[in-house]
């Protein structure tokens, strides 16, 4: 009775069954390879794209219950590989992948560990930046903030960028030229 009371027992806390957590993650400098370091040891993140072509910014959530990177995968006018979705992993398994077209530039966990904002625009040019935040659960979108450019701004000066309302708080940790401090 007590070696089968063991058995259950064990399998009631295998491996599996038991949360994983990320202590932080190592990227190539490449790009080429992302290690997840966790309490049980390294773990090479996984190509979740056919054309991908490598991995950057790299983040663990703040509960080190999730990490996520931006995907990249090659773009028909660049010369490099552009960051075009965020990918979610979880206690060793892929959760989300989060991307609407646009290049992804800067990306954050949100919401405790239960959302992921992004900043997206055109890799070139004058273009509209887009602020978006997501549920990881089912992906829902929750909110969104888009800065405009400005028209009439003189031949080789800097394109102002102009928004309405107030700037939600999940905004600021991937802000950039716009909004500005």
């Amino acid at each position: 009775m007590r070696v089968l009371l063991a058995v259950m027992v064990s399998m009631a806390v295998a491996p599996g069954a038991v949360a994983q957590y990320y202590r932080g993650a190592t990227l190539a400098p490449d790009q080429a390879t992302l290690v997840l370091h966790t309490e049980r040891g390294d773990v090479d993140a996984p190509r979740t794209e056919v054309d991908q072509q490598g991995f950057d910014a790299p983040h663990v959530s703040a509960d080190g219950r999730s990490a996520g990177w931006l995907v990249l995968e090659a773009n028909c006018c660049t010369s490099y590989p552009l960051p075009t979705s965020v990918v979610v992993f979880r206690e060793g398994k892929f959760v989300r992948r989060f991307g609407e077209g646009m290049a992804i530039w800067a990306w954050a966990f949100a919401a405790h560990g239960q959302a992921v904002a992004y900043r997206q625009r055109a890799p070139h040019g004058i273009s509209t930046i887009a602020y978006t935040l997501r549920n990881i659960a089912d992906g829902r979108l929750l909110d969104e903030f888009d800065c405009f450019p400005k028209e009439g701004t003189p031949e080789g000066q800097p394109v102002p960028y102009g928004y309405a309302g107030k700037v939600p708080d999940w905004v600021w940790p991937i802000a950039e030229e716009c909004p500005a401090r």
